[in-house]
């Protein structure tokens, strides 16, 4: 049976069991709102005004990548009638406020064309979660699962990112969670990206064969020293995936972390033409990482390195399972530019410090290098972001991120292919300039 007419058999169930367990108590004294279907429910309204900058010259003349919106969103969550059985939904509504050539590749605006021109970008509108949600157990042992449309934020191998709206998915998804274990489970095979309406199917990167579905399952253990998480997906005939991630407080101020993930190639896969796949067989990517953490500033490090061939070219890490979805990372080296190219060593820093109250000033620093034909290829980013947040007070609700980077890499044979282009031999060097900000605000309803 098809996922959507699962999830609407589950609607028109606990609809239907709804209306019939308060038959009894509708005329008595708020005996039908005091059903826990109602009483829990949550209404949330939200706007979101994000502004994104990119200059660059890597695989063209130097070109402004540049897109703005503004979002507004309604949250519902409904309560659970006989403490099993819920439903909850998202609605976004996106209207332009401003677009350059090559705006799509910032992730804001839908784009109606093929081209890279100002004039495709629109607003648009879409619920972008609708699911029906059940619960079973209790506080020792308890299932928590959703079928439908919705967000997956590090299940599995899969995950959802934000901009203005944020990617959901269609099937379902479950969490079996017992003392400080949790066992997590995922089948997906289509999406909503976070900039469009339109739903689409997941494909290779040359788009010529469809990935009928993904599934994954993923064990993790969470204490207060320790979190451990193992996961695997494949997504099938095309890749499989695995991701592990461990974090160890060995006191209040003190984080030790370390991720590994790791791609290997399957059929569909491999009849991609080379210049066209991230990688030959397998990609892995190696990472750790120490966080200290003081009442108004913290420091972390982290050191990470690439294991990713392609003949002939340079290989990379993709941190997506092919196209139209987002796949789980929580490494350092995720930044303005990937760094996860083959043979890749990366450093990473984080600085921040609270010049006053609920402001938060940082420092964000890249810095790699791999050989590449006898040549060091560096390249490395830096950015300065300030997030002020306020934790009461009339803007308790109120976020605003701002963030401006300059970096350097060298010129690529094109935008999907991160080979060097060299001239006589030698990389030519590109440099970048970036800047975002982000503004948010939340009312509660209900």
């Amino acid at each position: 049976m098809k996922i959507k007419y699962v999830s609407l058999a589950l609607l028109n169930i606990m609809c239907f069991s709804a209306i019939a367990a308060d038959s009894n108590s509708i005329n008595s004294e708020n005996g039908f709102l005091n059903n826990a279907f109602f009483k829990d429910t949550k209404f949330e309204f939200s706007t979101r005004n994000h502004w994104k900058y990119l200059k660059e010259n890597a695989s063209q003349p130097k070109e402004v990548h540049s897109a703005w919106g503004q979002a507004f969103t309604l949250n519902y969550k409904s309560g659970y009638l006989f403490d099993t059985l819920g439903f909850d939904f998202t609605y976004d509504n996106v209207i332009k406020l401003g677009a350059s050539d090559y705006f799509a590749t910032r992730n804001l605006l839908y784009n109606s064309g093929k081209k890279p021109n100002k004039h495709n970008a629109h607003g648009f509108n879409k619920f972008t979660q609708r699911y029906a949600k059940v619960k079973l157990g209790d506080k020792n042992i308890n299932f928590n699962g959703k079928v439908g449309w919705h967000s997956l934020k590090d299940t599995g191998v899969m995950s959802s990112s934000q901009h203005l709206t944020r990617y959901s998915y269609l099937g379902y998804s479950g969490v079996l969670k017992y003392s400080n274990l949790a066992l997590q489970l995922a089948y997906i095979d289509s999406a909503f990206p976070r900039e469009s309406s339109k739903k689409v199917h997941f494909y290779s990167l040359d788009r010529k064969h469809v990935i009928d579905n993904i599934k994954t399952a993923g064990i993790a253990y969470n204490d207060k020293i320790v979190k451990l998480d193992y996961s695997y997906g494949v997504a099938k005939d095309y890749i499989k995936r695995h991701a592990i991630e461990f974090s160890y407080k060995p006191m209040d101020k003190l984080i030790l972390g370390s991720q590994i993930y790791g791609s290997t190639a399957l059929k569909n896969h491999d009849k991609m033409k080379a210049n066209v796949r991230d990688f030959d067989d397998s990609a892995w990517h190696y990472a750790t990482d120490i966080e200290w953490k003081e009442a108004d500033w913290s420091a972390k490090f982290g050191i990470a390195y690439t294991d990713a061939n392609r003949k002939g070219a340079i290989g990379y890490y993709g941190r997506h399972i092919g196209k139209n979805n987002r796949g789980r990372y929580n490494g350092m080296a995720a930044a303005g530019a990937d760094y996860m190219r083959d043979g890749e060593l990366v450093f990473s820093s984080v600085l921040t410090y609270d010049f006053f109250k609920d402001n938060t000033t940082g420092l964000y620093l890249n810095y790699g290098e791999f050989n590449y034909k006898h040549e060091t290829l560096k390249n490395g980013e830096i950015n300065v972001f300030n997030i002020f947040k306020p934790t009461s007070g009339t803007f308790k609700n109120l976020s605003i991120l701002s963030k401006f980077g300059y970096g350097w890499s060298y010129k690529t044979l094109s935008s999907k292919d991160i080979t060097p282009k060299l001239r006589d031999g030698k990389a030519q060097r590109s440099p970048t300039l970036s800047a975002e900000t982000v503004i948010d605000y939340r009312f509660n309803l209900l």
